[in-house]
């Protein structure tokens, strides 16, 4: 398969896969309500640093896409969080993610979230490091050998004066951004569903 043409289809199976997995939570959460009562002061901390890490999260994705700018497929990048970390827009994901299952005041939705994360992506970035690979040889090898996958290296931070970006990239990340401060409004939707039985509860989960 041509390289410029294995990436997109790469990406496009991901975007997928993870609509679907939001579809089926979305189905769960209609007829499951936390054990926590909505006044609890722990349900409360959850849902506050929840939203911490959504905000962390959604701005380090948009942060890193200004570095990358489209260009991944295209050079090995290796600064701002590129020198930290091999994949930062996977690893602000995942604190956002982290920070949606705490929203919803179940820590076995944030078990969910989080272990669906922690055995899905890795493969994911298995695919992406080996098309990588191959398309940049050894230089992509130093950089897998320079930079750890999934741990940032803080002490590896290096920010350029300037960097080149192209703007559809910063504006699809915005998008993208957005759909993680959807949750929260829409636990408390739901949540004022169950309280005035228009929707079933089927599942009481701590």
């Amino acid at each position: 398969m041509n390289d410029n043409k294995k990436m997109p289809r790469l990406l496009k199976s991901r975007q997928l896969h993870s609509r679907l997995f939001g579809v089926l939570l979305i189905g769960l959460l209609l007829v499951t309500e936390p054990q926590m009562g909505s006044d609890s002061i722990l349900r409360l901390a959850m849902r506050w640093v929840g939203y911490a890490l959504v905000i962390f999260g959604t701005f380090g994705r948009i942060y890193s896409t200004a570095f990358i700018g489209g260009r991944k497929n295209d050079e090995v990048v290796r600064s701002g969080p590129f020198g930290m970390v091999r994949n930062p827009l996977y690893v602000f994901s995942f604190i956002a993610a982290c920070g949606i299952g705490l929203q919803s005041g179940m820590l076995s939705f944030f078990a969910l979230l989080v272990g669906t994360f922690v055995i899905y992506y890795p493969l994911v970035v298995k695919r992406e490091e080996d098309f990588l690979r191959h398309k940049f040889g050894a230089a992509y090898d130093d950089y897998v050998r320079d930079v750890p996958r999934w741990i940032p290296n803080l002490k590896a931070w290096n920010e350029p004066e300037q960097v080149d970006s192209k703007p559809k990239f910063i504006r699809n990340s915005l998008k993208d951004a957005a759909v993680f401060f959807l949750p929260l409004p829409m636990f408390v939707l739901i949540s004022l569903l169950h309280t005035h039985d228009i929707l079933p509860v089927w599942l009481t989960l701590p």
